[in-house]
């Protein structure tokens, strides 16, 4: 499709040139719906779509036509223009149509920025178009949250827009009504509606569009599923996922962002259904380098002033404790529940996929990790370093499959959706390696879920020895002071097992080389989820003298997989135990994990 020259001089336009040529500051995912923008422009007529450049600038006119700002300094009582990121955004949705219906192509929209950057007062005043210029007869619009007091926030903007001795008049002369818990426009019996999860009813409602407001803190899919089931008799209903960035990276919102993310990379199927606008900063970029801000606010300098933003900067480092929410609020970064370990930006920036080759090319060490028999264990292989000195980490890890969905339940982790997700995934084996990795490449998945209410160490014991011999390991460690039949096997069965105290003592250099690995880039571990959730509840405890352990900061969390890693690498560094007849738990300086 070749745009007119109208297009081409509109705001929606500029801004996705601008974005291209780089005179307007974005991340990397910014950059990629940009691109996918014109991709859609070049193969419109052959994937049955066209852009309807009336009706997209037909919302963005809406919004300075008929909404006033009604807070703010210096723009209270002043028209409502849309930033040209947000122009963007809904000349996309209502623009793009399909030839044959007419019909809108978009339903879904995933919308990440930091806060303060305008997505209450976007959303009210979107929620205010549908119901009165979208075609669309007693239009249904939810803002859905977790409580409904959040969901109030986005419906009290737009309630603000009619009411407010500052607001724009010509919304009450064209049908807009307040009551205590509506919007109502006469003109077509259009509603919008505050819908919390703890809201007393959730029945009877029939969505045209859902506005899933700060999706981050909603724990599960229950208000969203309801209400696109809730839509299924509308003609073009709109799902709208608006957020900032959280503190679980095992949420509904993390996973279903992975796999927007996935579609803009081209690792994931197409949706041409679905719209992505991530704000956020690139792998590597410096978080306190006041210039990478701007990717992750794009109203930086256009409301939001930098002065406010390195006055909020200054309190993190003045108050470390305000350091998370600095990170997650103003800079729309993930971060962990509490202070990691290792923290997740920097885990993440080792998870290419985990080669296989390398194991067998220079060597590996394995480490098991004898649990409780009802809790993960898991046996893992560390390769020695390569050239690069970078070193691959692959984990099996093993729970009871009779327990897996109460164990989800109470973690609050999808352990059966991992025991259905194929290791393959995360790793990467070479083409003359595949014969002898066909387990591998089709049966190993990322949770091993053995028959019972037990972990079966039978089956632990068939895993580790065939991956011992596969992956050409040079020795198994384990702890020596919970050892059972299964390593008693393992030696009759011809492996190497070398012993391992889980003190403190032993633990310190491999723990800290492991820290070194990882903030240089050098730990490949694929991305695996499991061991990505694992870190978020895996902490330190430091004794006087400076020596470290990992340790567990809540009961639901687990972190197993991450105690084989550290000991795989005590065998990369050789590190060895002293011989001694005394028991360990007789020494009053031993420090163990819990």
């Amino acid at each position: 499709m070749k745009p007119t020259k109208e297009m081409l001089q509109s705001v929606p336009f500029q801004y996705a040139n601008d974005v291209r040529s780089g005179k307007i500051v974005t991340g990397k995912y910014i950059k990629l719906a940009v691109e996918r923008f014109f991709r859609w422009l070049d193969t419109a007529e052959e994937d049955g779509y066209y852009l309807d450049h009336e009706a997209g600038m037909r919302v963005i006119n809406f919004f300075p036509m008929f909404i006033n700002h009604t807070k703010g300094a210096g723009i209270a009582g002043t028209p409502f223009n849309l930033a040209p990121f947000q122009q963007f955004t809904q000349y996309n949705l209502f623009g793009w149509k399909s030839t044959t219906t007419g019909h809108r192509r978009i339903n879904t929209i995933y919308d990440k920025r930091a806060k303060k950057n305008g997505k209450s007062a976007e959303m009210a005043g979107l929620s205010l178009y549908v119901m009165a210029d979208d075609d669309e007869y007693e239009a249904e619009i939810y803002v859905g949250a977790t409580k409904e007091d959040q969901a109030k926030i986005c419906w009290t903007a737009a309630k603000n827009f009619i009411e407010s001795p500052l607001a724009n008049p010509r919304l009450k002369q064209i049908g807009f009504s307040t009551r205590l818990k509506e919007i109502r426009f006469a003109g077509n019996g259009s509603k919008m509606m505050p819908l919390g999860g703890d809201s007393k009813t959730q029945d009877g409602i029939n969505s045209h569009v859902s506005i899933i407001d700060e999706y981050h803190a909603h724990k599960d899919d229950g208000v969203k599923e309801n209400l696109e089931t809730s839509s299924v008799l509308r003609t073009q209903p709109i799902t709208y996922h608006i957020t900032t960035a959280g503190t679980n990276i095992q949420s509904v919102c993390y996973n279903y962002e992975e796999v927007c993310k996935g579609v803009l990379l081209g690792t994931n199927e197409e949706d041409d259904t679905l719209w992505i606008m991530i704000h956020e900063m690139d792998d590597g970029d410096d978080w306190q380098d006041p210039e990478n801000w701007y990717k992750c606010n794009p109203l930086l300098g256009q409301g939001l002033t930098m002065e406010r933003m390195k006055k909020d900067y200054h309190k993190c480092v003045l108050q470390p404790s305000k350091k998370r929410i600095f990170k997650t609020k103003n800079l729309n970064m993930w971060v962990d529940e509490q202070d990691p370990w290792i923290e997740n930006e920097v885990w993440m920036q080792n998870s290419d996929k985990v080669k296989i080759e390398n194991f067998i090319k220079y060597g590996c060490y394995g480490a098991i990790d004898l649990s409780t028999t009802t809790d993960l264990t898991c046996t893992g292989f560390l390769s020695n370093p390569d050239e690069e000195g970078i070193q691959d980490f692959l984990v099996l890890v093993f729970c009871p499959k009779d327990t897996i969905d109460k164990r989800s339940k109470e973690d609050r982790v999808p352990y059966r959706h991992w025991s259905e997700t194929n290791m393959i995934d995360y790793v990467e084996v070479p083409k003359h390696l595949e014969a002898d990795f066909s387990h591998l490449i089709n049966d190993l998945r990322l949770l091993i879920a053995t028959e019972g209410n037990v972990v079966d160490y039978n089956v632990m014991e068939d895993y580790s020895k065939k991956y011992y011999f596969l992956l050409k390991c040079l020795a198994f460690l384990f702890d020596r002071y919970n050892s059972t039949q299964l390593v008693t096997n393992l030696i009759e069965s011809g492996l190497e097992m070398l012993q391992f105290a889980q003190t403190t003592t032993y633990f310190s250099t491999p723990t800290k080389e492991i820290e070194k690995l990882a903030l240089s880039g050098k730990l490949r571990h694929g991305g695996n989820p499991l061991l990505q959730w694992c870190l978020t509840g895996c902490g330190t405890y430091i004794d006087p003298n400076e020596n470290v352990r990992l340790s567990k900061k809540h009961s639901t969390k687990r972190i197993d997989p991450l105690i084989t890693l550290v000991m795989a690498e005590a065998g990369v560094l050789n590190t060895e135990e002293p011989e001694t007849s005394e028991s360990v738990y007789n020494n009053p300086d031993a420090e163990f994990y819990a």
